[in-house]
């Protein structure tokens, strides 16, 4: 792969119409981590870190994010005032990247449920929401960490079945995070839910799939049949079942393997 053009602060501004302040990094531990430590020093919201590398990147629970050179490592830390529902920030994060991606790289991905971006049935994009509250009960800021495969790249063995990028040679990462920040802000203060969740539906891969999941130390396989008014997956199976957090699995009928 060609070297590819450099992160700008300046370019990544010009895309922006908010006042957000820009901290540029070639290589970091956690873009998360980085706005939490800016976050507890007193750096106020909006603030938005991104990076070219990570050496720590972190996926939900304790899954870790591979995060090699030249990738696109961004986070966008929000005042809780911004988000007209706290519930919902997630679901709006995914559908701003599938639009950014979309405005930017002509590029159309699908959700899966609830917080991954797929693109050729591969995951080429996580999202990592955090809400860091204090020991009062204040809530400082909401995080939104972002990780995209843009370009190719040589994945771990354990990766090379199910992760992928979008194939970009030289992808223009400053539009892309400027363009991004605002589609953020401006889905996170969407005051009708429904229009956002509508939004949502419409990117999600799943609906009328079969999926499994694991309830009760128990997989279940069901077919996936709505996302609900809060952002709920609903899956039907030996019984409906509502699932507000966790993960599940899709039947690949390509190749009949689980991604």
């Amino acid at each position: 792969m060609k070297h590819m053009r450099q992160l700008d602060k300046e370019q990544i501004r010009s895309w922006m119409k908010s006042g957000t302040d820009i901290t540029v990094l070639e290589e970091t531990g956690s873009t998360n981590q980085y706005a939490k430590q800016l976050l507890n020093e007193g750096t106020r919201p909006p603030f938005l870190v991104i990076a070219g590398r990570q050496t720590a990147g972190r996926g939900r629970g304790d899954h870790t994010f591979f995060s090699p050179e030249n990738g696109f490592y961004y986070t966008l830390v929000i005042d809780p005032e911004q988000a007209a529902d706290l519930s919902i920030v997630t679901i709006a994060a995914a559908v701003s990247l599938c639009e950014a991606i979309e405005d930017v790289f002509a590029i159309d991905c699908g959700i899966k449920w609830i917080n991954d971006l797929y693109y050729m049935e591969r995951k080429v994009a996580g999202i990592l929401c955090e809400a860091p509250w204090r020991s009062d009960g204040h809530l400082d800021g909401i995080i939104i960490g972002i990780g995209v495969n843009l370009s190719p790249m040589e994945f771990p063995e354990e990766l090379k079945d199910k992760a992928g990028t979008l194939g970009l040679e030289d992808p223009d990462r400053s539009r892309l995070a400027g363009v991004l920040t605002e589609r953020i802000l401006a889905w996170c203060g969407q005051t009708d839910k429904r229009i956002l969740l509508q939004k949502y539906r419409s990117r999600s891969f799943l609906l009328g799939r079969t999926v499994s999941f694991v309830s009760e130390g128990r997989t279940i396989t069901g077919t996936a049949v709505d996302i609900n008014e809060a952002g709920n997956l609903i899956v039907a199976a030996d019984r409906t079942y509502t699932l507000d957090s966790g993960e599940v699995s899709l039947k690949n009928w390509a190749h009949e393997k689980d991604i």
